[in-house]
């Protein structure tokens, strides 16, 4: 964050770590699906004075801010690990605390740091240029271990590994494209990764390719291996019999499908449920279209993550299906990226194969989950 602009440049300014969590939040109890935004900071480093504020509070959401340079003066103090960091917000909604299935989809972390600064024996809130009480027991807070993040951050190529082509991504891409050699890639530790991939073939050029995770798992602890088995769990026509029973052929091969992209919570369960419930069947080709695609934004860790939580959602009546869900053994075997066809209209996005559509104003919004 950067200092209030009456603050001196000769100031020395000491730069505090703050953890951020931005995400979707789902509790699953008897009575329902229940989910909300999360949007909470807290101090990346243990041990701190009273006058050192726990949390930015609306900062974070409310002021601009920009990436640390090699220009950005002052003295930085390394954050101790995320996983110490976030275990003094756990608990931090009651209704999560009754609920048998918990989840946390599509979350973001970042680093924040804001400045302080000493004058006059007091300590300065350097955004708002107001003291935050005298600097006892400051100083050796401040002498803890410094660090400079440009240059700990690690930066990967835009090139193709595959074919040195230039790769295609929005700031916020998880997966890049290589339109030149039909390729997708995604960061793995220091290096990119080829991701798996299928495109069903645009019915026109102005489709717009959205993309999802399509994930092959194995479920123990409840009968849950074809669409007929997830058919009477949801007590919709079809659990009885397959779609394919009539001609002898074996029973359809269950995939739980999700968006590969952030969406608001109420939205993405019901995009959830209806494609896994639809069971795409296009074919699929390992081509990238030259139509427009939409970032993918959600990793398959997150869609994998999700699986509990649509099935909840599908599961009637869901007292009696919550428990065995909630204890069921869910593995994922593979994900794979697939690309499906939406047809551009003015307020909406729609792919009548699944008589499915998605608010543009709601893909729009989502961008800043």
């Amino acid at each position: 964050m950067t200092p209030h602009q009456d603050i001196s440049e000769d100031t020395e300014l000491t730069f505090l770590p703050y953890w951020r969590f931005k995400g979707i939040q789902y509790a699953c109890t008897p009575a329902g699906v229940n989910h909300w935004f999360t949007d909470v900071s807290c101090l990346a480093i243990g041990d701190a004075p009273s006058q050192i504020p726990f949390s930015l509070g609306i900062r974070s959401q409310a002021l601009t801010l920009k990436r640390v340079s090699a220009r950005t003066l002052g003295t930085f103090i390394r954050p101790r690990s995320l996983k110490e960091s976030l275990e003094v917000l756990s608990g931090r909604n009651k209704l999560s605390q009754k609920a048998l299935i918990k989840e946390d989809i599509g979350e973001s972390v970042s680093l924040i740091y804001t400045p302080f600064y000493q004058a006059e024996g007091q300590l300065f809130d350097g955004i708002l240029n107001t003291p935050l009480g005298k600097t006892e027991g400051v100083e050796n807070f401040t002498e803890k271990d410094y660090c400079r993040p440009e240059k700990e951050t690690q930066i990967l190529s835009g090139l193709c590994p595959g074919c040195g082509w230039d790769l295609e991504g929005r700031s916020d891409s998880l997966v890049l494209i290589c339109r030149n050699c039909h390729s997708l890639w995604q960061p793995r530790k220091d290096e990119l990764a080829r991701v798996r991939f299928g495109s069903a073939s645009p019915h026109h050029s102005e489709d717009v390719l959205i993309p999802f995770w399509r994930i092959s798992a194995r479920v123990r602890g409840i009968a849950l291996s074809t669409r007929q088995d997830l058919m009477q769990m949801a007590n919709l026509p079809g659990g009885e019999h397959s779609r394919t029973s009539d001609t002898g052929a074996e029973p359809e091969k269950l995939y739980f499908w999700a968006p590969a992209f952030k969406i608001r919570p109420k939205v993405f369960l019901r995009i959830s449920r209806q494609v896994t419930i639809t069971q795409p069947t296009s074919e699929l080709e390992k081509k990238i279209m030259k139509n427009t695609h939409l970032p993918i934004t959600l990793p398959a860790t997150e869609a994998i993550q999700s699986i509990r939580i649509t099935l909840a959602s599908l599961a009637t009546p869901l007292r009696d299906h919550l428990p065995p869900l909630a204890n069921a053994e869910i593995k994922a075997n593979a994900a794979a990226l697939i690309f499906l066809p939406f047809e551009p209209h003015h307020h909406e996005f729609i792919n009548r194969e699944m008589n499915l559509a998605i608010n543009a104003n709601v893909l729009k919004l989502s961008e800043n989950l």
